[in-house]
């Protein structure tokens, strides 16, 4: 029998290895067999923790989420304002340039491709949660700003929508300088945004 703490360890390294094998390659070019090897675990264990790729996909997926949730946290802890927290998230993508021109967004690239799966699949449902999260933490930011909660939403979709379309238009080119350059008028697209708002209300 497999100890406690070994089979946690285990499985930890079964989901990192599936986490970076879907960035780099995608769902369906991805084995089990691809995992295996990656962790470097037997392929014949892998069900022990994991009865389908599927359902290490969804691992894969929250485990995505959970460590989101925990950046959030920290700019949450870290500061107050939330235009600094906003800027944070356009910044985000900057700490791993080189990755998101040669693979995308881990997060937006893996979603768009599970949403070619039928409507039904679970894995569905987790990676419309995991885009989720983005918009409805922005939302809050823009909250906390003083919008409204309609507008607030809508502002937040645009966004993450500007935020996402970057990276994939600095993938699709394969161009740091894209990458660059759009999320700087994304960044200066939001300052005049939050302005303008401020501007309506005194007036």
């Amino acid at each position: 029998m497999i100890a406690p703490y070994d089979s946690a360890k285990k499985r930890i390294q079964l989901v990192q290895a599936a986490r970076e094998l879907l960035y780099e390659q995608g769902f369906h070019k991805t084995t089990l067999a691809d995992v295996a090897e990656r962790a470097q675990i037997p392929l014949g264990n892998i069900n022990y923790y994991f009865a389908t790729k599927r359902s290490l996909a969804e691992a894969v997926i929250h485990s995505h989420a959970a460590e989101l949730r925990e950046r959030f946290t920290l700019w949450e802890t870290t500061s107050t304002d939330p235009k600094w927290r906003l800027r944070c998230l356009i910044r985000l993508p900057l700490e791993s340039t080189e990755m998101v021109v040669r693979f995308g967004c881990p997060h937006g690239s893996l979603c768009q491709e599970l949403e070619k799966l039928d409507a039904e699949s679970s894995l569905v449902a987790a990676a419309t949660q995991l885009m989720t999260i983005y918009v409805e933490w922005a939302q809050q930011q823009f909250r906390t700003i003083g919008y409204g909660v309609k507008e607030s939403r809508q502002i937040a979709e645009q966004l993450v929508a500007s935020i996402q379309g970057t990276m994939l238009l600095a993938h699709s080119l394969r161009s740091q300088e894209v990458l660059e350059k759009q999320l700087l008028r994304v960044e200066l697209w939001l300052e005049g945004e939050i302005q303008s708002r401020k501007e309506r209300n005194k007036s």
